[in-house]
């Protein structure tokens, strides 16, 4: 008979969630993972298989956690003001000062390089979704009149991706909420140039 798990695999995913976006696929050890999650190897492994197994769902879990975004988003009233709302919690989530919510589980695994192609494969089908989400994003605030750039859709979403990752790394050097505001504000500033 099996023995009843006495943790919730919900809160486990989150803690080692933080700590591969924190130090990435490679850097992270099964020791961190279990030190993170209060688990011993065995019981990790017992309930979620091996490192690679526990980092997909780790991945899945990461970006779980940005549904109440995309939902405030899809509730603005208009495309720039879905941008806004998604930079602007951004913004926060970089100035926080805390390392694991500064770092993205997907831009640190993409920056790594991740040898795994199924790893690598789910990463990119990950940056794509948000490509996709903030794409889709400018394309109804060009419709709707509220972003006048008229520069493709995804070439614009190119360089919100890179403003995405940017705000990241300079929260890294400096997590001053007036400057993170400051940069995010500029690029969408870009957004009313064509």
């Amino acid at each position: 008979m099996a023995r009843e798990r006495n943790f919730s695999e919900p809160e486990v995913l989150e803690r080692a969630a933080d700590v591969f976006s924190t130090h990435g696929y490679g850097a992270t050890s099964v020791a961190m993972l279990c030190e993170a999650t209060g688990l011993g190897k065995q019981s990790l492994y017992n309930a979620f298989g091996d490192k690679q197994a526990l980092y997909l769902k780790s991945v899945d879990c990461a970006v779980g956690r940005f549904g109440a975004a995309v939902a405030a988003m899809k509730a603005a009233p208009d495309g720039r003001a879905a941008l806004r709302s998604f930079f602007g919690g951004l913004v926060e989530v970089c100035a926080s000062g805390e390392p694991a919510r500064q770092s993205c589980i997907v831009t640190t695994g993409l920056l790594e390089f991740v040898d795994d192609p199924a790893l690598r494969l789910s990463l990119q089908a990950k940056w794509q979704a948000t490509h996709e989400l903030l794409r889709g994003t400018i394309e109804r605030g060009q419709k709707d009149g509220s972003v006048r750039n008229a520069a493709p859709s995804a070439e614009l979403a190119d360089l919100l991706m890179s403003l995405m990752s940017g705000l990241r790394v300079t929260a890294r050097v400096d997590d001053s909420k007036a400057r993170l505001q400051r940069t995010a504000d500029l690029a969408m500033a870009l957004l009313d140039h064509s």
